[in-house]
């Protein structure tokens, strides 16, 4: 496929169609959004106008008759599989949210299909291309080969959260953990589970707090998550042999702090003062970027994220040992997106 732009069909009309994954498609030359299919003809329509999009409707086959060379799967994680199947099948390349799909052999299904049909199937880990993950990329040169990772989620149920989350197996678990697992698999290589322990919300009977323990091919890992806490927030911790990485991922910021020596006090001091001027300069020039942007974010991320796949980038590996940051082969083999700058 040589032709740009690329004619884009969006499925699903919700919040993250509006909010994410149109206004990041119509902000990149290279896609054209020229189709919105929803099963509500009203909701579409409504969105369509908002976005100025020629088509909209509830007609699947009419959606697909739009002349499109790849479909943005933004519905409820229930039709991902299904809807990823028949696009493929019509020979259209797939960008589809997380979590994948509702079980295993629903994945499987959709991977065959990709590969039947010569199609790209692209899933929407989009933390990978964040500011923060790839500054942590770079501080690895600092930190040193890591031999531990941890991922940290609280959550308060006040912040805007999917409205069909409660009827997910596991609740908010189900929807979400896809981002750390697939960023402790960044960081650490393929993931085994080792260990779960789980707290259930007498109500729901979903996990009100979830302790996962991991192992990696770099090394072990640990992921917490607790759903019903104050505030929000989302954090991955890298320890290596000269020093720590915080990566926030919410504030859009990483730092590293190195070794404190004999921990000594003055060292306590030193690991003190950089760790607050780490979070200073990390909010600073998270929220000098976010004003200049001219977009309004929530939960720390933009409205309108820099990314949009690219159908024809090759496929993600993880490397125990990444060369140089400044490597050109390292950036153009790690990337699955095109970010605007």
């Amino acid at each position: 496929m040589s032709r740009l732009p690329l004619r884009v069909g969006v499925m699903g009309a919700g919040w993250v169609a509006r909010a994410r994954h149109i206004p990041s498609l119509q902000a990149h030359p290279g896609a054209s959004v020229v189709a919105l299919y929803d099963t509500s003809p009203e909701r579409a329509a409504a969105a369509a106008a908002t976005f100025q999009i020629p088509w909209s409707g509830a007609d699947r086959d009419a959606f697909f008759d739009r002349r499109l060379d790849a479909v943005s799967i933004c519905t409820s994680p229930w039709s991902h599989a299904e809807l990823a199947i028949e696009a493929l099948s019509r020979g259209l390349h797939v960008f589809c949210e997380k979590p994948m799909a509702m079980n295993v052999a629903d994945a499987q299904a959709m991977v065959a299909a990709s590969r039947a049909a010569g199609r790209s199937l692209c899933l929407c880990h989009n933390f990978l291309w964040s500011h923060s993950v790839r500054r942590a990329d770079r501080l690895l040169t600092l930190c040193g080969p890591v031999s531990y990772a941890m991922a940290l989620q609280v959550s308060s149920h006040l912040r805007r959260l999917p409205t069909w989350y409660r009827a997910l197996p596991g609740g908010l678990f189900f929807d979400e953990s896809p981002h750390m697992l697939y960023l402790l698999q960044h960081f650490m290589g393929p993931l085994r589970v080792d260990g779960v322990r789980a707290t259930p919300d007498p109500e729901t009977g979903h996990p009100a707090t979830l302790e996962v323990q991991l192992q990696g091919t770099g090394g072990a890992a640990a992921l917490t998550m607790l759903f019903d806490t104050p505030l929000s927030e989302w954090h991955i911790g890298l320890v290596g042999s000269r020093g720590v990485i915080d990566v926030d991922l919410f504030r859009e910021f990483a730092f590293h702090v190195p070794g404190d020596g004999a921990h000594k006090a003055f060292d306590i001091l030193g690991t003190s003062a950089r760790t607050i001027a780490g979070h200073v300069r990390g909010v600073l020039t998270s929220g000098t970027r976010l004003v200049r942007s001219g977009r309004r974010g929530d939960t720390g991320r933009s409205s309108a994220p820099s990314w949009t796949p690219s159908w024809r980038a090759p496929r993600r590996r993880w490397h125990p040992n990444p060369p140089s940051p400044s490597s050109r082969s390292w950036r153009r083999s790690s990337s699955t997106w095109v970010r605007r700058t």
